[in-house]
């Protein structure tokens, strides 16, 4: 009895003792299962990885296609670079002298005692430079008048088959007067010119003047001869000629003073004259275009078209001073 309600309670239905037995359910057929396929990456189109160790299997083949996709590259580009140093080196490899020319010409210096001239060698050389502007003028710097002057002079000995000219120095650093006598010896230089500018306090000094080797030096009447052609020549412009003929000898004293002596005057004096026609070792000459104060004078030789001009004087009067020396002498005239 339920001691809450009084009724005395339900006794459940016990199927188990039921008289009507129920035979137990049939085994159904389990269906196979089908692997699902894995999601695959929507950039590459392979599999994902899905789970923690086939991941690791993925990273690691991935590794090691990369690891191989480097080395092929690497070994393409050896390949390659191997190719284009045949290419470029090929002769040399296949025929061992055919690279002893070029082996040469590098070593070589770049001044012209690293070749063998083809022509009568002729030094230029342009007064200062390289950091030195000489004598500033009220126009130009005297350095600006005889650089230019040189290569204008050096395009015309060039263009003429007979010679081989080369500069004393190239300008990108000053250069002392024995430095460059010993680059025109070192070049073999048979004439050397020495291109300046004069100047004066008085704007009325003008003219032009030049110095050769001095009495009592080698080279002395070659030098000479050189000096009266261009003096000649500067002449024949109308231009003034300083001293007697524009020609004259200069020394050093003791002091370091100029003493310069007219051309008519061979005393052979012991006194240094300059030190690029001492030491160069050939026929020399010193010129002194023209008085970079004077507006005469800049007019003349000392502007584009002066510098022009007296390029061309330099130029022919190497030519006659050549014709004279060399070619009518014979080539081992002053060897």
């Amino acid at each position: 009895m339920d001691h809450r309600t009084g009724h005395s309670p339900a006794r459940a239905k016990n199927t188990y003792h039921s008289t009507a037995r129920q035979a137990p359910p049939r085994s159904q057929p389990v269906p196979p299962v089908r692997p699902v396929p894995p999601p695959r990456s929507p950039r590459t189109g392979r599999a994902r990885p899905q789970a923690a160790s086939s991941y690791r299997q993925y990273a690691a083949r991935r590794r090691r296609g990369s690891a191989l996709r480097r080395l092929m590259y690497l070994m393409a580009a050896v390949l390659l670079a191997g190719a284009v140093f045949l290419v470029l080196n090929g002769p040399e490899l296949l025929l061992p002298g055919a690279a002893e020319p070029e082996s040469q010409a590098a070593a070589a210096p770049a001044d012209p005692a690293g070749t063998e001239p083809s022509g009568f060698v002729v030094a230029v050389d342009p007064g200062h430079g390289g950091g030195d502007p000489g004598t500033e003028g009220p126009y130009f710097n005297e350095d600006e008048m005889t650089w230019e002057t040189a290569e204008l002079l050096m395009d015309l000995l060039e263009a003429d088959g007979r010679f081989a000219p080369f500069l004393t120095t190239d300008g990108t650093e000053y250069e002392r007067p024995s430095q460059r006598a010993a680059n025109a010896v070192a070049g073999g230089a048979q004439l050397l010119l020495s291109i300046h500018g004069n100047s004066g306090d008085d704007p009325n000094y003008a003219g032009f003047e030049c110095y050769p080797v001095p009495p009592g030096r080698t080279y002395n009447a070659e030098s000479l001869a050189f000096a009266q052609m261009i003096a000649d020549r500067f002449g024949q412009t109308g231009e003034r000629l300083r001293g007697e003929n524009g020609v004259r000898y200069i020394y050093y004293d003791a002091n370091n003073e100029k003493q310069i002596f007219e051309v008519s005057d061979t005393t052979v004096h012991s006194d240094p004259t300059f030190t690029l026609l001492e030491e160069c070792g050939c026929p020399s000459v010193l010129a002194e275009q023209c008085f970079i104060t004077s507006p005469e004078d800049v007019a003349a030789f000392g502007d584009e078209a002066g510098r022009q001009a007296a390029a061309q004087i330099y130029y022919e009067a190497i030519c006659e001073w050549y014709e004279t020396y060399v070619e009518a002498a014979g080539s081992d005239a002053l060897t």
